[in-house]
C-alpha cells in the first residue's frame, strides 16, 4: 500500500483509518516524509492535506494504531525529521541507500542494452568514482 501524505483532504482520522485498516501483512509506504507537514501550507487550500505531525505519530503507534503491518519511510532529508519520528520503537532500521556501484551501474547498463556487455563496462568506467544515484542513471 502506498499512503500519500500530501494527498489532498487527507486528515489524522483519514490517516488513522487507512494505516488501521491496512491488511495484515501489508508493506505500506510514506514517501517523503520530511516535506509531509509544510509550514507554509494554505488552510484555506482544498488540495491540501491536513494530516498533522501528531496525527501521524498517533497512527503509527497510538493506542489505536494497527498491527502486523511494515512500514517503510522515504526521506531525501533525515536530518530534517523530528527526532520523534524516528526514535528507537518507532523506526527499527535506518538504512541509507547511498550512490550506485560500478556494479549496479554495469547491471543497469545490461537490463537496456543486453547485447553490448563491452559498452556495458565502458560505462561503469567513465561513471567509477562518480557521485550518482541510481534514479539518476535511469
Amino acid at each position: 500500500c502506498v499512503l500519500n501524505l500530501a494527498e489532498p483532504g487527507l486528515t489524522d482520522d483519514r490517516l488513522s483509518h487507512a494505516l488501521t485498516h491496512a491488511p495484515a501483512g501489508s508493506l505500506v509506504l510514506l514517501e517523503d516524509v520530511d516535506s509531509a507537514f509544510q509550514k507554509d501550507r494554505d488552510p484555506t487550500d482544498r488540495r491540501s492535506s491536513f494530516a498533522t505531525f501528531s496525527g501521524l505519530l498517533n497512527a503509527l503507534d497510538g493506542v489505536a494504531a494497527g498491527e502486523e503491518r511494515l512500514l517503510f519511510m522515504t526521506t531525501n532529508h533525515i536530518e530534517r525529521l523530528d527526532p520523534a519520528m524516528i526514535r528507537p520503537g518507532r523506526v527499527d532500521v535506518i538504512h541509507e541507500v547511498g550512490d550506485a556501484t560500478p556494479h549496479q551501474m554495469r547491471t543497469l547498463y545490461l537490463n537496456f542494452f543486453p547485447d553490448q556487455p563491452q559498452l556495458a563496462d565502458a560505462f561503469a568506467d567513465a561513471l567509477s568514482g562518480s557521485s550518482v544515484s541510481m534514479a539518476l542513471l535511469q
